[in-house]
């Protein structure tokens, strides 16, 4: 099968991660999947308003914006899932009675945009230093008319698409999945295979983040000692 940019069904686009693209704010990181980039800020944790403050924990809070527009239903939804997921990741515990804000810019939208946004989000928590018990990765699939299933769709394959897969997935891949978002027509067979083909390609992505990590470390390491 040929794809409109030549890859194969199983190959994910080029990656890249650049951290502290903002000032202002505590943490931020760039990613992006081929043409498809997002950027993400991080406050906190910070003073948390009287009606959100919670006792035990941090309050986490995450606003989407699409690249074009107001935010959709669409929009909205991913905002609430991606809200639910950090929030098991984030060791909340260890601030409370603060807040920690997420907020998620897509500057280029060519497919695989909540995969974008969720691995920009890891990113800008670790740039932020957020306590987390694990860092997430996440990969998009899609299920074609003709029953193919491609990894990391571009837009062009988003649209033609019968069903679209995004799953995420803590450092291991082995267990259940942090985040799951399935829409369209498919059978558990199709579901399946895009699962399995996801947990591949986040590995590859998890070994990314772990190397742009290990990167920032380094340079901060070698400019404390200058």
């Amino acid at each position: 099968m040929t794809r409109p940019d030549r890859r194969e069904a199983t190959q994910i686009r080029a990656l890249h991660c650049a951290l502290g693209q903002l000032s202002r704010v505590d943490g931020s990181a760039q990613f992006s999947l081929g043409d498809t980039s997002v950027l993400c800020g991080v406050y906190g944790p910070v003073d948390v308003k009287i009606y959100d403050e919670k006792l035990d924990r941090a309050h986490i809070e995450v606003k989407f914006r699409p690249d074009i527009g107001v935010p959709t239903t669409k929009d909205k939804w991913t905002e609430s899932a991606v809200r639910q997921t950090f929030e098991q990741l984030i060791l909340g515990q260890l601030h409370p009675r603060t807040l920690v804000q997420i907020n998620i810019q897509v500057r280029q939208a060519d497919g695989a945009v909540d995969a974008a946004a969720i691995n920009a989000a890891t990113m800008a928590l670790v740039d932020a230093a957020i306590p987390l018990h694990s860092i997430v990765g996440a990969a998009t699939c899609a299920v074609l008319e003709s029953g193919a299933v491609v990894v990391d769709p571009t837009q062009e394959e988003v649209e033609q698409a019968r069903s679209i897969h995004t799953l995420a997935f803590e450092n291991k891949t082995t267990g259940s999945p942090a985040y799951v978002d399935s829409r369209g027509d498919f059978t558990m067979d199709e579901y399946n295979r895009c699962y399995d083909l996801c947990a591949t390609s986040v590995e590859r992505v998890l070994a990314f983040m772990r190397s742009a990590i290990e990167s920032k470390v380094s340079k901060e390491s070698k400019l404390s000692t200058t």
